[in-house]
């Protein structure tokens, strides 16, 4: 089975990037232009004139031609229209000389379907939004230009006439006429089909995106165990899993939460200082100092770039490391399904948990997580799916998690419904069927059964609870209490460096047969757990 992979290439060297970065600033402003000229359509004649075909032949060299009589009659009715404006006529002539400066009709072409596909996406969204505007924080709005100067993103993808393949490096056709190439090195050993190649921006970084085609395992049925990770910020990772001879895990969250309390305080300060420069310009006439302070300016704003530039990078690498340890970890003990619960990335949508934690909690892009460990799960033939999490977290191990689940449904109903005296009974019923109190330092005290427990473990095995329909996964209770209760526990560094699977030859490896844990830390000598 062959399935689309993308390898992510920085560009490196002063004089490469400017002209990586020239040729998407250029093709950002031509579609800037593009998103004008629609608006301003749709402002004189009532429509949003979106037709691939037409868009190109206003700014194409020859004369537009079409086998369809409807759509020759379209494109001229389109054509008149525009001379009839005179800023509608100006913007045109403007796109034709921005054609010219981009050299390169592969790329533009990208660039407009991706014009009529924001502006369509934008109609199916008011559509939806007409029916039900509940499914929405506000109404959806058109596409708009930005401003070049505050650039972060923008990408452009090449096709196979943009770029040819060498033995060990691509090359690609920045302008056509003018001859300009960018040849990018590929890894070792890399004999993937390419498909496509993206330049991306980011900040002040430039990346070719290679995207190729790898053959992935079917999804095998011979794997025995089933595993649930519950994602958190303090806990980033809890995972537990059916596997007797798999110890539970949690893996901090706290370097990645405290780099980004780092991120934020610099970028707060850039800020601060950005808008004091703004200010003084607004105040100040003299030429000599308006210039001084329009390059502090210029110069801060670089920095801002750099500073998220960094972040990217920097979190990209974090979770690469660890979702490749974790898959490692479950292919080397014979896993055949993993659950991970998407609470965290759904809670992140209008929360106000606080401004400290909102400031943490925020900015950790779980759903990037989620996506590196299923992709990177299926290549191994490891079935992964996402679960909702709701009511998981604070549900004793041995409650009826699917019951409270189904009055968990009815109570945030009866919430949008704001019933207040439903809203109290269910919440009593769900407090009487969860049989668990939240208490101190992540512990969870089970009415059942007495004990205390980790909240992030019962978290995590009630979501494989919840993944598998069945509410006894583990029958010897003393093994689930050691589940619960024991967890080996990590700090990132050690996760990356001191943690290593038995083996990588796959399930029924000597290691796993011989009964012996999965992780080799017996290296790391005593963790410190945090």
């Amino acid at each position: 089975m062959l399935s689309s992979r993308v390898l992510s290439i920085r560009i490196s060297g002063k004089d490469r990037k400017e002209k990586v970065r020239k040729l998407l600033f250029d093709l950002a402003h031509f579609k800037n232009l593009w998103i004008i000229l629609i608006r301003r359509y749709k402002e004189l004649y009532g429509y949003y004139s979106t037709d691939q075909s037409i868009l190109y032949g206003l700014i194409a060299d020859k004369e537009y031609s079409s086998k369809k009589e409807g759509k020759l009659r379209k494109f001229k009715e389109v054509r008149e229209n525009i001379l009839k404006d005179e800023e509608l006529t100006g913007l045109l002539k403007a796109l034709k000389e921005q054609k010219r400066k981009v050299d390169n009709n592969y790329l533009l072409q990208q660039v407009i379907r991706s014009v009529v596909k924001s502006f369509n996406d934008y109609r199916k969204a008011y559509k939806e939004y007409q029916k039900n505007p509940k499914k929405f924080k506000g109404t959806p709005k058109p596409p708009k230009s930005k401003k070049l100067k505050f650039l972060m993103n923008f990408s452009v993808e090449l096709n196979v006439n943009t770029f040819e393949r060498l033995e060990d490096s691509i090359l690609i056709k920045l302008r056509i006429n003018s001859k300009e190439f960018l040849k990018v090195k590929l890894p070792k050993n890399f004999n993937f089909e390419i498909k496509s190649i993206r330049l991306k921006l980011f900040g002040t970084d430039v990346y070719a995106d290679v995207v190729y085609k790898v053959e992935t395992l079917e999804l095998r049925t011979t794997g025995e165990y089933t595993a649930g990770i519950d994602l958190g910020l303090n806990n980033l990772i809890a995972l537990v899993s059916t596997n007797p001879n798999l110890e539970s895990l949690i893996v901090s969250g706290k370097e990645i939460k405290a780099f980004n309390q780092w991120f934020n305080k610099e970028k707060a300060k850039l800020q601060s200082e950005i808008d004091t420069i703004r200010n003084k310009l607004s105040q100040i006439e003299e030429e000599e100092e308006t210039q001084n302070l329009k390059q502090l300016l210029t110069e801060k704003l670089i920095i801002l770039k750099e500073l998220s530039a960094y972040r990217k990078r920097r979190i990209d690498n974090d979770f690469h490391k660890i979702s490749r340890k974790v898959v490692d970890i479950l292919k080397a003990t014979d896993h055949k399904k993993l659950y991970i619960g998407k609470g965290a990335t759904e809670s992140k949508d209008g929360i106000n948990i606080g401004k400290k934690n909102n400031q943490h909690f925020v900015s950790v892009p779980f759903r990037r997580l989620i996506g590196l460990i299923k992709y990177k799960a299926e290549e191994v033939g490891i079935k992964a799916l996402e679960v909702e999490e709701a009511f998981t977290s604070k549900t004793s191990p041995f409650a009826d998690i699917l019951e409270v689940r189904k009055i968990g449904k009815k109570y945030l109903k009866a919430k949008e419904k704001e019933d207040k005296t439903l809203l109290q009974e269910l919440l009593n019923q769900l407090k009487s069927l969860r049989k668990a109190i939240r208490k101190f330092r992540g512990l969870l005290k089970d009415k059942v059964s007495g004990a205390f427990f980790n909240a992030d473990l019962v978290g995590a095995y009630n979501i494989l609870r919840v993944g598998e329909n069945s509410l006894r996964l583990i029958e010897d209770l003393k093994l689930l209490f050691v589940k619960l209760c024991n967890p080996v526990k990590f700090r990132l560094i050690e996760f990356f460096y001191k943690v290593s699977c038995g083996t990588r030859k796959g399930a029924g490896s000597s290691s796993h047969n011989a009964g012996l844990s999965p992780f080799d830390y017996q290296s790391c000598g005593n963790l410190t757990t945090f």
